[in-house]
């Protein structure tokens, strides 16, 4: 949602004379050769100055955490137009790209492209409109850099208020601190419409998309409070105060009736009892007097510890010897009990106190039946994570093995002293895994072996297993392991392995199907996760695959069959580990077509993520592949989860969109969830129309089990307003959560329809949201006028991004590079889901001293960041371009020599070597700016960022940063401005009654 004025006015809603709301395109005819309108020269950048001298007074502090504030450090304008701040808060005035005059302060000239920029490559071009064209001045177009800098300046000066929001929600890469008042957080719950249409019908009319993106688990900013977990009056059998009929929790939009005695559920409206424990008296006002003590009557977002009435359900047993071992330790358990029992009948005998035979026989039979009873549930414990390890000989030819075992230990246990030992005073503070968390390993080639890692033991022992068809554990301890007290069983492990493989003993093929169902064996009656490890395609135990991939089928109704899993051994896989709480995160290093599309199905069934490095080179990928691994293990991960939204009556939810298991209509399920992961509701209206003077609610319940073995039920919830008016609608809608659940939509769909469908579904979809905002919100304007809604002014943009994305672009794309970025968009989150449809670009050759480092209030000073196209890129910049997944350090054919050095310490970009993903850190003002300022995008996205050295007309590696800048034509699209004018030329087409609507457009 691009930001609008402080109170989010709108002048075209307000009543009275009313000029066009919303930017006017006015179209003037131009010849080829013309220069765009009001172009002017720009000054050639300032060479880099030579060697800085080390600031003073800016010590680099690593574990220093910045915070983003935007401040313009080169002569760029000050912000125009009707977003640009003001110095008294007031309505906005509407602006069109026709000349308006401005006030006096912001008499700048805008911003125009350089006269010496860059053409794209020509191996990067894609399609061009023919014939008369008409020419838009791009300095004048929406710009999506500008609407993220004003929106950060608001968020500098004041805190979000989730209750207090004046119509404006923070954009998703906007650096916020976030107030809970009752409302969920932004990157928790993110809804597209915060205001709500009261019909189905206005809805329809309005075309936008209407859903909620939901993260439960993101991180918070480091000075946000922590989410508060509710524990002091719960008791096992009772659980949470509940709604009787629609079982909803109680949440802060609860009323208390009758004296306290009674709460009114805000969800479906029934008035339920409050248990004798829970009650409190009220106030004269109708609140408890205890409100303040009861977090969960104050915030959106809180966990609740619950008891084993919520517990997960035991799958049924496979009657392997770890199912075997659970339930001799709940015999175990029995056996206590009943020896317990015997022994104070004894002490009663003894003292003379009669036992009649009965009580005692009715006291074992009703023992029993509790353990028969409480043996259908699964007890929390800590989760358990197995590493599954390709050994074969390809793998270890590759350098795999040895990178994947050097990454687990890291993980595991964190660098190595000088010298290769690790210093035992700090082996406890070392250990980056939590406490309660377990280990396994096994390995597998043509054989699958499992290791005994019991810390009894000297040295760990390997048991192999033969039979592929028939997976099981070959012993009953030892397999799931404390990191801590087996710490020399695990390292000796680790460094074993690439031995064994690099000896070429182990074989070719590798049974990584069969390896999974190892591993499930072990965790099937406790959950846990699986990390696997696979070189290549499976052609070997079961679940063997063979090579599918046919580029004939490219771009052909026939290829969405590669966006499916091949044979049903995958799916039914997938479901079984779903279903038994296990999840899987899967590292592919393929040098060839590895279908993708079955291997990466346990991941995206189960919860969990691919990580795909192809062509896997140990230089180059080693450090992205450590910090994978590390972020599975010590990111906050929780298994066993079930999700449920509830919604207000006249709401519900209709469909679910992302990455999860679905055996009913309304219950979600994760076998684990991290907190970089997301899905999406898809909201439909039922039964009557709304009440515009209530608000609506909707309430998402996740119940789940802690990396530490504590089961817990978190909340989101929120409140909308509703409204009879199409102008509020658009007025207050999202678009940057609308945009996320339109492309998650159609990433959904891509295994049952053509992707020239899906592409051409996106654009109609588009182009009517404009037409519905023209024709019921906008005032009436000329035709050849483009009107863009104030909350949707870069819509054609993002639509254009979506076109070019991975998934969905045009070209010869591989089915595997094709399913893996659909699967990640679908459980991308917001803010990851934007930058890498749109990307962060901005010059670093000429930064000002300032930039990277705190300013006076102690806040990181950010450059200015660029639009992504050539047309504003020269041969002598530098420049770095984050679409969230890496960064790319593009240098021009004639970069200053001084600003290579200063960054890697070498004289020519001949000398640079490509294969480093990482910036070194060098005692340089510019290298010190540049750690700054990825360290601090790395914390809003949450994610490490590589760092890939591009350089002009000498890597091939241009090709895939000229396809990022997608302003300019290319991955087989429009430009932006060819694009807008398609838009425009499609909508007038409607407005004048040429065009009809299209039989191929519906509502996602």
């Amino acid at each position: 949602m691009p930001p609008r004025s402080r109170y989010a006015v709108d002048p075209s809603l307000t009543g009275g004379p009313q000029q066009p709301q919303g930017q006017n395109l006015g179209y003037q005819q131009q010849q080829q050769q013309q220069q765009w309108q009001g172009q002017s020269t720009s000054p050639q950048p300032d060479y880099y100055q030579q060697q800085h001298q080390q600031q003073q007074g800016h010590g680099y502090d690593p574990n220093y955490v910045p915070q983003l504030h935007q401040v313009s450090d080169r002569p760029a304008p000050i912000p125009t137009g009707e977003y640009a701040p003001t110095h008294a808060p007031g309505p906005p005035q509407s602006s069109s790209y026709q000349h308006q005059p401005q006030q006096p302060q912001y008499q700048v000239p805008v911003p125009q492209q350089p006269l010496n920029h860059i053409p794209p490559p020509p191996h990067s071009s894609g399609p061009t409109l023919t014939g008369p064209r008409v020419r838009i001045d791009l300095s004048q177009v929406p710009n999506p850099v500008e609407a993220q800098e004003l929106d950060q300046n608001l968020y500098d000066d004041e805190d979000f208020f989730t209750c207090q929001t004046r119509g404006l929600v923070p954009l998703v890469g906007t650096d916020y601190r976030g107030i809970d008042q009752g409302n969920s957080l932004p990157r928790h719950l993110r809804a597209t419409l915060p205001v709500i249409p009261s019909t189905s019908q206005l809805l329809d009319t309005t075309a936008l998309p209407f859903g909620l993106i939901i993260q439960p688990f993101a991180q918070l900013r480091y000075d946000e409070n922590p989410i508060p977990t509710v524990s002091n009056w719960i008791s096992e059998e009772d659980g949470p105060p509940r709604c009787e009929k629609c079982r909803a929790y109680i949440n802060p939009w609860c009323k208390f009736v009758d004296g306290g005695r009674k709460w009114s559920c805000n969800l479906c409206g029934a008035n339920n009892v409050v248990s004798p424990t829970y009650f409190c008296h009220l106030s004269p006002s109708g609140q408890r007097l205890d409100h303040s003590e009861r977090p969960e009557l104050q915030f959106g977002t809180c966990d609740y510890v619950v008891g084993r009435s919520y517990w997960a359900l035991q799958p049924p047993p496979s009657g392997s010897l770890m199912d075997v071992a659970v339930d001799a330790g709940n015999s175990a358990s029995d056996a206590i009990s009943s020896t317990a029992h015997d022994l104070l009948g004894g002490l009663q005998a003894s003292l003379g106190q009669e036992q009649t035979a009965s009580s005692s026989t009715n006291y074992r039979e009703k023992e029993k039946e509790r353990k028969r009873e409480l043996a259908k549930y699964r007890r929390p414990q800590g989760l358990a994570r197995v590493f599954v390890i390709d050994v074969s000989k390809p793998s270890a030819e590759r350098g795999i093995v040895r990178e994947v075992c050097e990454g687990i230990r890291k993980a595991l246990y964190g660098e190595k002293k000088d010298g290769g030992q690790e210093n035992d005073d700090e082996d406890e503070d070392e250990v980056k895994i939590g406490k309660a968390e377990r280990i396994g390993i096994v390995s597998c080639a043509e054989n699958v072996g499992f290791w005994n890692l019991s810390s009894s033991l000297s040295s760990p022992s390997q048991m192999i297993v033969s039979d592929l068809d028939d997976m099981f554990i070959p012993f009953t301890t030892g397999f799931l392991v404390d990191p801590i007290e087996s710490r020399t069983q695990i390292e000796a492990v680790l460094d074993l392995l690439p031995t064994i493989a690099e000896r070429g003993g182990e074989g070719n093929r590798v049974a990584a199907g069969s390896a999974v169902k190892g591993a499930l064996a072990g965790l099937r009656m406790q959950g846990g996760q699986i990390n696997l490890f696979l070189s290549g395609l499976v052609t070997h135990g079961a679940g063997a695959l063979t090579s599918r991939e046919d580029p004939t089928i490219y771009n052909t109704d026939k290829e969405k069959s590669l966006f499916s899993p091949s044979n049903s051994f995958w799916r039914d896989l997938s479901e079984e580990l779903a279903e038994c709480g296990v999840g899987i995160n899967t590292f592919i290093f393929p040098e060839v077509y590895c279908d993708v599309a079955s291997i990466g199905a346990l991941s995206a069934v189960t919860g969990g993520e691919v990580f795909f490095h192809p062509k896997f080179q140990p230089v180059r990928d080693r450090n992205l592949l450590h910090q994978e691994i590390q972020s599975t293990i010590t990111r906050e991960t929780v298994y066993n989860v079930t999700v449920r939204i509830r919604c207000s009556n006249g709401l519900r939810v209709s469909d679910h969109l992302g990455n999860f298991y679905q055996r009913s209509m309304t219950d979600l399920e994760f076998a684990t969830l991290d907190s970089g992961k997301s899905f999406v509701g898809v909201m439909k209206h039922e039964g009557s129309r709304l009440d515009d003077r209530q608000p609506a609610y909707v309430q998402v319940a996740i119940l789940y089990t802690t990396s530490q073995g504590e089961r817990k039920v978190r909340l989101l919830n929120m409140n909308f307003s509703v409204t009879s008016l199409i102008g509020n609608v658009f007025k207050f809608a999202d678009q940057e959560a609308g945009v996320g659940v339109l492309l998650k939509g159609a990433v959904s769909q891509m295994p049952t329809r053509s992707l020239r469908d899906i592409k051409k579904a996106l654009t109609e979809r588009c182009n009517r949201v404009l037409l519905m905002y023209r024709k019921h919100c906008a005032p009436a304007v000329q035709q050849g006028q483009l009107i863009l809604p104030e909350g949707f002014k870069l819509l054609p943009l993002y639509t254009l991004c979506m076109l070019k994305s991975k998934p969905l672009k045009g070209g010869n794309v591989t089915s595997d590079v094709r399913v893996h970025y659909m699967r990640q968009f679908k459980s991308l989150s917001a803010t990851r889901t934007i930058n890498l449809l749109y990307p962060k670009l901005l010059a670093i050759h000429d930064l000002n001293e300032s930039v990277g480092f705190p300013d006076d209030r102690g806040k990181l000073v950010l450059p200015t960041f660029m639009r992504a196209s050539y047309g504003w890129m020269v041969a002598e910049g530098a420049y770095l371009l984050s679409n969230g997944e890496v960064a790319m350090l593009w240098f021009g054919s004639a970069v200053n020599p001084q600003i290579i050095d200063d960054l890697y310490g070498v004289d020519n970009l001949q000398d640079l070597d490509v294969r480093m993903t990482q910036l070194p850190k060098l005692p340089t003002l510019l290298s010190t700016q540049l750690q700054n300022i990825l360290t601090h995008l790395e914390r809003i996205l949450d994610h490490t960022l590589p760092v890939v050295i591009v350089r002009q007309n000498m890597d091939g590696m241009e090709i895939e940063f000229a396809n990022q800048l997608v302003e300019d034509s290319n991955n087989d699209a429009l430009s932006y401005t060819d694009y807008l004018m398609t838009a425009h030329k499609s909508i007038t087409n409607e407005l004048s009654g040429n065009g009809g609507k299209s039989d191929s457009w519906k509502p996602w």
